[in-house]
């Protein structure tokens, strides 16, 4: 039994109705996405690196130089882990932390290895990510990206409201 409204596990359900229901859908995205992680984190160990690592990473890559609180927000890390990241990747020389060139006070984080390593890194982990959808028909695969940018749009505004707040009344 799944710890979600007491449901069997996805393998074992065979009615399609009761497959359906929201509640089978929660108890079978908790057992893929956990399922996932742990596959990816694997996929990504064979393209030489952490996903936390690939994602930062890819970050500075894509994005140039960025402060710390910055990649925190990117990564939706803890400053702290951001920081267990790049300590990391500095003691192997991957990156390097720099003095802003107009803001003594920030230290930005950079890229001291050749970028295109880190893509082609990256490349690597997305190719094996990719083939997991290699048999999926393209019906099949556009309706998942469909639902995947829903669900994504639906969290994002759900967390968005919940750290807005309620509004005051003007007295």
């Amino acid at each position: 039994m799944s710890p979600v409204s007491g449901l069997a596990a996805p393998s074992s359900m065979v009615d399609s109705a009761e497959a359906a229901s929201p509640e089978a859908l929660a108890v079978a995205t908790s057992a893929f996405v956990s399922t996932f992680d742990h596959w990816a984190s694997r996929k990504a160990a064979e393209a030489g690196a952490s996903i936390p690592r690939l994602r930062l990473l890819y970050e500075v890559h894509c994005h140039g130089p960025q402060k710390m609180a910055d990649l925190a927000d990117a990564l939706a890390v803890t400053p702290r882990n951001v920081t267990a990241l790049v300590d990391g990747l500095e003691a192997e020389g991957m990156v390097r932390r720099v003095p802003h060139s107009t803001d003594r006070r920030i230290t930005l984080v950079e890229l001291t290895r050749n970028s295109d390593g880190v893509a082609a890194q990256f490349g690597i982990y997305q190719a094996s990510i990719a083939g997991l959808f290699a048999d999926v028909g393209e019906g099949e695969r556009r309706a998942l990206v469909r639902l995947f940018k829903m669900l994504h749009d639906r969290m994002h505004a759900e967390m968005a409201c919940s750290t807005a707040g309620p509004e005051t009344p003007d007295a």
